[in-house]
């Protein structure tokens, strides 16, 4: 079977089963993996970090930020 076919047919499945492999796959990467950052997302990082520590008002509480999310989605 090639990747390709895999997906596919993972791609048939309901959510939760698809879910379900996804996490399967997940737990069983060596740790790290998939975790490095590049110089470019290491730097937008570090902006953003000094962009709160210069004016923390501009951070979202996680009330907050789930409600746009939710409104987002259209929830």
């Amino acid at each position: 079977m090639t990747v390709e076919q895999a997906i596919s047919d993972i791609s048939a499945l309901p959510p939760s089963d698809q879910l379900r492999i996804v996490q399967a796959i997940w737990d069983q990467l060596p740790s790290g993996v998939g975790t490095e950052l590049t110089d470019l997302q290491r730097a937008e990082l570090d902006r953003r970090w000094a962009e709160y520590k210069a004016d923390p008002s501009t951070a979202l509480s996680e009330d907050d930020f789930r409600q746009r999310i939710r409104v987002a989605r259209g929830r």
